[in-house]
């Protein structure tokens, strides 16, 4: 079975410089931008916001309010509304936040529930996730940070198997907003794309509002 982390996210109370808040309101249905019409069988993504959620075997829980909370999904869906967005995919597809384990570490993970799809990256490989979790609610901005640092109120995704804080962070890489890990002993942002693992020296953390 997967490990029971569910960790809280690390920050401060210092307000955020930013006013982004990439979350969905709330909503009785949920179709993000790009998702398939009820007649398309495409994709499996279910809007279906009365689905009972599925047993959360990562062991997560309801943080601190602004902090949102974490929920299973498999990418075969359904996924839940209101989940948190972390970007935007070459073809214009939302593309929101999640975590994955893989090979003892807790990763940062973009999920694209248009195309059922899950990546990390890691060991400089693109790498699908069939179970993993997604963020959803909280009150959250984007801010810039360089060279493996990360602002006082940036939200903690996951960890390495070494214990090492992973967070969320996104760049613009051909086309596309790709959110990836910050991992703060390698100084850069590593992003998902095309089936590689690749370093960005400059990003946008994913913080507390």
């Amino acid at each position: 079975g997967y490990p029971r982390y569910g960790f809280h996210p690390n920050y401060l109370s210092n307000p955020a410089d930013l006013t982004y808040g990439p979350t969905e309101p709330p909503t009785a249905t949920f179709t993000p931008d790009g998702a398939p019409s009820s007649g398309s069988s495409s994709s499996s993504f279910h809007p279906d916001s009365d689905a009972p959620p599925k047993q959360n075997t990562f062991g997560s829980h309801f943080t601190r309010e602004l902090a949102g909370c974490w929920q299973y999904c498999n990418i075969n869906g359904p996924f839940p509304p209101n989940m948190v967005r972390a970007g935007i995919d070459t073809d214009g597809d939302v593309i929101y936040v999640g975590r994955a384990f893989h090979e003892g570490d807790m990763i940062p993970a973009k999920v694209i529930p248009t195309k059922n799809l899950a990546y990390i990256c890691y060991g400089g490989e693109e790498i699908l996730k069939e179970d993993f979790e997604v963020l959803r609610y909280g009150a959250f901005v984007w801010e810039f940070a360089t060279a493996g640092s990360v602002p006082e109120t940036a939200v903690r995704i996951g960890q390495t198997a070494d214990g090492e804080p992973l967070y969320m962070g996104r760049a613009i890489h051909n086309g596309s907003q790709t959110p990836g890990k910050v991992q703060p002993s390698h100084g850069c942002c590593y992003i998902p794309f095309g089936g590689e693992e690749i370093s960005k020296p400059d990003y946008e953390v994913l913080c507390v509002r």
